[in-house]
């Protein structure tokens, strides 16, 4: 994904015992706080208390309610690379139902991606490749979540980076599921029993490979277009690893006097032994009795002289298949990747909801109506 720009500027925490349950985390979850009561008017910023280890940022929090969304920018110790931001998004009749809790969606963008990119098409905001978003705000109106989009940093894969600069912490798996999450808990009326995962992209890894790390957090779990294996003894998984290797670079695309390089997420080594504890491919039991979701596109040009014969113009259509080519790029090896995760689930004997969709790339296109398709199951794996 290319570089986009940012946007305008309790009642629970998270369940004890996470971490040990988990077995897999550099660092237990912090205590859940004291019991709060949740804001009485969620569209008021002064009602809101910053919490779990981050503070707000001047101007912060922005209440949106025609997009049914609280904006919150933070000063978070654990991240020192640029001032994180998150998105909270209600139920239209969240404010109608005072005795209701909600369960909760966690959605995650992709490499170069923003807190934004989930909700742009709905906000008019810059929605990364591919133009767009995931119609998240409009999709979400009729369901009864509450939605959170997190920044996730521009190349982390979700993992806390275990080889930052000096200076340039960047822990954006604690940060989302301790600090995000916990906050959300304590501020809204959520069902912390009822809780999904989805993402694209490098937030399909993300959406894996939390969801696994914290299986006693999420039900449902969705990745669309996300690489489900790191392991060296592929081409597609290599170069996975590579990916995950280089990424935090892309930090620089905003922030070039504090982004890391590349090596910052696992270390130098391109197999490092952590990689085993966030690789979905390689912890398949963690997603026994999770709802697990994964489509893919084929980002390939096999049928692309077929579809040519008869369908209109010759040079138009060539011309719009080579605006695909980069998406071509990242597809083409992610649709391998994943679809020998799913084998790997149906091998054990776990449950899950694989497609591979011919004809379609990495974008915004695919995404849009991957999440379309994956809501309604979602809801039900929530019992909402």
């Amino acid at each position: 994904m290319n570089c986009s720009s940012t946007a305008r500027p309790s009642r629970r925490a998270l369940f004890t015992g996470t971490a040990a349950a988990t077995g897999l985390m550099a660092a237990p979850l912090a205590a859940p706080s004291a019991a709060r009561a949740a804001v009485s008017d969620p569209y008021d910023p002064s009602a809101y208390t910053a919490s779990h280890g981050f503070t707000f940022a001047e101007g912060f929090p922005v209440a949106i309610p025609e997009w049914r969304s609280i904006d919150f920018r933070v000063h978070a110790p654990k991240i020192r690379t640029f001032p994180p931001s998150f998105r909270v998004t209600l139920p239209a009749g969240y404010a109608d139902e005072p005795d209701r809790d909600y369960p909760v969606l966690l959605l995650l963008h992709g490499r170069g991606g923003d807190f934004t990119q989930w909700s742009a098409d709905d906000t008019g905001e810059p929605g990364g490749d591919g133009g767009g978003g995931g119609q998240a705000i409009s999709r979400t109106e009729d369901q009864d979540v509450i939605v959170v989009m997190p920044d996730g940093g521009a190349g982390s894969f979700y993992s806390n980076a275990n080889a930052p600069l000096p200076g340039r912490e960047a822990a954006w798996e604690t940060f989302i599921i301790e600090q995000v999450l916990g906050f959300v808990h304590d501020s809204f009326r959520t069902d912390p029993t009822r809780m999904a995962i989805a993402g694209l992209s490098m937030g399909g890894w993300g959406a894996l490979a939390l969801g696994q790390k914290y299986k006693d957090l999420f039900t449902s779990i969705s990745s669309y277009s996300g690489p489900g294996d790191c392991r060296l003894d592929t081409d597609d998984g290599k170069l996975v690893a590579f990916t995950i290797l280089a990424c935090p670079i892309f930090d620089a695309c905003k922030y070039p006097a504090t982004a890391n390089g590349p090596g910052a997420t696992w270390g130098p080594s391109i197999d490092p032994p952590i990689a085993s504890t966030y690789d979905p491919i390689e912890n398949i039991e963690r997603y026994r009795g999770k709802r697990v979701f994964l489509r893919s596109g084929d980002g390939n040009w096999i049928d692309f002289v077929a579809a040519l014969q008869g369908h209109g113009d010759l040079l138009d259509q060539i011309r719009r298949k080579a605006d695909t080519i980069g998406g071509d790029v990242i597809e083409g090896p992610v649709h391998p990747n994943l679809e020998r995760f799913a084998g790997a689930l149906s091998d054990a004997g776990i449950e899950n909801d694989y497609r591979m969709d011919k004809g379609r790339t990495h974008d915004w296109t695919l995404w849009r109506e991957n999440f379309a398709e994956d809501l309604p199951g979602i809801m039900r794996a929530l019992g909402a």
